[in-house]
């Protein structure tokens, strides 16, 4: 991390052994509907493992596996893709604002707003969009890129 405080977030595929629920849980709206996630975290190497934890997640995949992640067979999707990952950047954005992260020597507390987000891959491509429209408009990650 070369000094500077780093948080991943990815969905929770799966019961990654060295991830503990963080006992925090946010409401984001996921279609028409209100969906409540809670987080999971690990601290290796110097990064802030964070996992997003939602039945639209870990329901897809049963083992280790990256070929049921975005579909039920290589090449096709699945139809709730659009909702699951919708929900994946409202909770990379709420990450950062929720979660008091104790485990580094040199970093404690939250994250804050002053933060950058990093979208990699489609998946992740509605949290500059999120990030303008729901918070930026709202006065919150006023300087965040």
């Amino acid at each position: 991390a070369r000094g500077h405080r780093v948080m991943t977030i990815s969905p929770r595929y799966d019961q990654y052994k060295d991830a503990w629920d963080t006992s925090v849980a946010v409401e984001v709206k996921v279609g028409d509907s209100i969906e409540i996630v809670r987080f999971f975290h690990c601290y290796k190497r110097g990064v802030d493992r964070v996992f997003v934890d939602h039945p639209m997640f870990l329901e897809k995949v049963w083992g280790k596996t990256g070929s049921k992640i975005y579909g039920p067979k290589a090449g096709q999707d699945y139809l709730d893709n659009e909702l699951r990952f919708s929900l994946l950047c409202q909770a990379a954005l709420e990450a950062p604002r929720v979660l008091n992260l104790n485990c580094s020597k040199y970093f404690s507390g939250p994250y804050g707003e002053d933060v950058l987000f990093i979208a990699n891959d489609w998946h992740t491509a509605l949290i500059p969009c999120y990030l303008k429209s729901m918070y930026q408009s709202r006065g919150i990650y006023v300087n965040a890129k």
